[in-house]
């Protein structure tokens, strides 16, 4: 009796136990779907004004290309990446017996409309409609025959026609064929050269197969920009190049541009902006810079949207997101930070913290309901912040 009265004591305490902890569970999982839901976002630098900023890339500003005819089949590459080349020197060979058969078989075609020509003529009534007709495929023939050998030699050599250097081989899709003086890895298109189709040989692409640049060659900068913001610049404008770490004033260096051309693109709504360097500094092609307007903008740390302000009494203030770990899983909270806007514009503003105070965490900047002071929140997901 008394070993039943004991299990029915212990099930009991099992019982109750069970209940709490389901209890205190579904009453956090009750409580987290009521905390408001904040979006945050993190101080960084960036400019104030009504301008511009942006992420380019650095490229030569101009490059020579070099192109492989339809009819050429390239077997052997006789240069490297980064190699100089001098006027006149082999670049690559083709298969040269295809283009003798090639000219041979143009040739039998133009003897060929050439006699028709000439019986025609000599006819006591020449028909001139046909005359004139075979004529304009001789002429045809005639300048398909110049293409075939057109920056080959006789034995079938692709030449350099510049002093330079080479920026990018084209040799994606050369097949079985001996790329001899290339290092393993390095064929392919480079830069921005544009890769080949997908025929056999390196014949099937009107694709640049080299592209040489000059042996001090100009750099440009490149970027994109939606259609909407293409008013920002024209050619002639100036921009800010950027390079180095903004962070740190030591690395950092900035330089102008001059926006030479804009291309627009279709397919994605936006113009591609293009400036030239003057100053080189320490750049190099691929180099990733900001881009910033000149003017009416400045650079500031601590930039963060406008939305992340509140105003009380005339004092300005953001709420600092805190994410901690509690008994029944992670606790994030929000704390009211006094803060001092340096400067602002329609869209950001740079602040600091009263008191010389840090602002470490991530700013409020949306949030489905009111907070105050010390609130229990929970954040859906961080927004980008420039």
């Amino acid at each position: 009796m008394k070993s039943k009265r004991n299990k029915i004591v212990n099930i009991s305490i099992i019982v109750f136990i069970v209940i709490v902890v389901l209890c205190t569970y579904l009453s956090k999982t009750v409580k987290n779907m009521l905390l408001p839901e904040v979006t945050v976002a993190y101080l960084k630098p960036g400019t104030i004004g009504d301008g511009f900023e942006g992420t380019g890339t650095i490229d030569y500003e101009d490059t020579h290309k070099i192109y492989s005819m339809p009819s050429w089949s390239v077997k052997e590459i006789s240069v490297k990446l980064n190699q100089s080349v001098k006027k006149g020197d082999v670049l690559a060979k083709v298969d040269n017996d295809a283009i003798n058969l090639k000219e041979r078989e143009e040739k039998a075609v133009i003897m060929q409309l050439q006699d028709e020509i000439d019986t025609l003529k000599k006819a006591s009534t020449p028909d001139q409609n046909k005359i004139n007709e075979d004529q304009y495929k001789l002429d045809t023939e005639n300048a398909k025959y110049k293409t075939i050998r057109k920056g080959l030699t006789d034995d079938g050599s692709i030449l350099s026609d510049v002093d330079g250097k080479i920026v990018s081989i084209n040799s994606k899709n050369s097949g079985e064929s001996s790329l001899n003086g290339q290092d393993e890895g390095s064929s392919g298109a480079s830069g921005d050269s544009d890769s080949l189709g997908s025929g056999d040989d390196l014949g099937q692409s009107s694709s640049a197969l080299f592209e040489i640049v000059s042996n001090e060659p100009s750099l440009c900068v490149k970027w994109a920009v939606p259609y909407k913001d293409d008013d920002k610049f024209s050619v002639g404008t100036k921009v800010n190049v950027i390079s180095g770490d903004d962070d740190k004033d030591s690395k950092a260096s900035s330089v102008t541009g001059v926006v030479s051309k804009k291309i627009y693109n279709s397919g994605r709504d936006e113009y591609e902006i293009y400036a030239d360097i003057n100053d080189k500094s320490n750049l190099k092609k691929d180099d990733k810079v900001t881009i910033t307007t000149q003017g009416s903008t400045k650079r500031y740390n601590n930039v963060i949207p406008k939305s992340c302000l509140y105003e009380e009494n005339g004092i300005d203030y953001v709420y600092e997101f805190s994410a901690g770990g509690g008994t029944l899983g992670e606790e994030s909270s929000v704390k009211k930070v006094q803060v001092q806007v340096v400067a602002f514009d329609s869209m950001n503003c740079s602040i600091k913290a009263e008191s010389n105070s840090q602002l470490s965490g991530g700013i409020v900047t949306n949030t489905s309901k009111p907070i105050s002071d010390n609130d229990e929140v929970k954040c859906t997901f961080t927004a980008a912040s420039r």
